[in-house]
């Protein structure tokens, strides 16, 4: 009997949706005590776990995502899509750039998309309120954020042994666009394009695999790639150096970086 709320956390196809909770007889348990859903506290431990575990980190890949959700928010009042696709990587990438720099050689990848070309950074109203909400621009936003994050940090770490790299995987088939049923009808028959016409989770990671592994890259850094090629024509925004160091100054009172761990 014991074993039960185990089997049903691993194997319970309505638990599909669900992710990061906790279940007691087998049921959802959503009033926790405030400790329980410290964020920020797990965020701090799992940081100082891993400086406990690791003696360094040679790569660190930064590829969660979300793609076109509705107008929702993350925990702390960002739009999600920026939230989650920028800002989340932006400080975890901070708080292991100690680590990194103890590697002979680190490489630091940051997942964006060819859709960053349909992006803008809206520095006055970057959450995207009053109405300037839509879900395709606003991640267009996020993975041009990942560029110019590549970008301004290469320039930040130019006197260390890391690199970084940012790229455009492919159009995957994966769970990542599972939004857009919700907002376009037109789109809810779109199995058969999935199955014929998106990249496999395998050849998706392969532009990903390149920059963190190729050693032709050695000496390449802060720039973008697609089909595992490096892209040197890019859209002005994409090079925009100014744009670049206002978006790292807005991350870092966003998140409210601490001292030691700004760079």
């Amino acid at each position: 009997m014991g074993s039960q709320t185990t089997l049903y956390c691993a194997l319970e196809e309505d638990l599909d949706d669900e992710t990061g909770y906790y279940y007691d007889n087998c049921r959802r348990i959503d009033y926790m005590i405030p400790e329980a859903n410290d964020d920020k506290t797990a965020k701090a431990l799992w940081i100082l776990k891993l400086s406990q575990l690791e003696s360094k980190v040679d790569i660190l890949i930064n590829n969660a995502g979300v793609m076109a959700c509705p107008e929702w928010q993350t925990e702390d009042g960002f739009e999600m899509q920026f939230g989650t696709n920028h800002l989340g990587h932006f400080l975890l990438t901070l708080h292991l750039v100690p680590l990194l720099k103890k590697s002979s050689a680190a490489r630091i990848v940051n997942v964006s998309s060819g859709l960053h070309n349909f992006g803008e950074i809206h520095l006055n109203n970057i959450n995207l309120r009053n109405g300037d909400y839509h879900p395709f621009f606003a991640y267009g936003q996020s993975k041009l954020a990942n560029v110019l994050f590549s970008r301004e940090l290469a320039k930040r770490l130019r006197h260390t042994y890391i690199n970084t790299y940012s790229l455009h995987p492919g159009v995957i088939n994966t769970d990542l666009s599972r939004h857009f049923g919700e907002t376009d009808d037109k789109l809810k028959g779109k199995g058969f394009m999935r199955r014929n016409l998106f990249l496999t989770p395998f050849m998706g990671s392969q532009t990903t695999l390149y920059c963190a592994l190729e050693e032709d890259l050695d000496d390449e850094t802060g720039y973008y790639y697609d089909n595992c090629r490096r892209i040197d024509y890019m859209i002005p925004e994409a090079n925009d150096d100014k744009t670049a160091k206002a978006l790292w100054k807005l991350s870092e009172d966003f998140v409210k970086l601490e001292d030691h761990l700004r760079i």
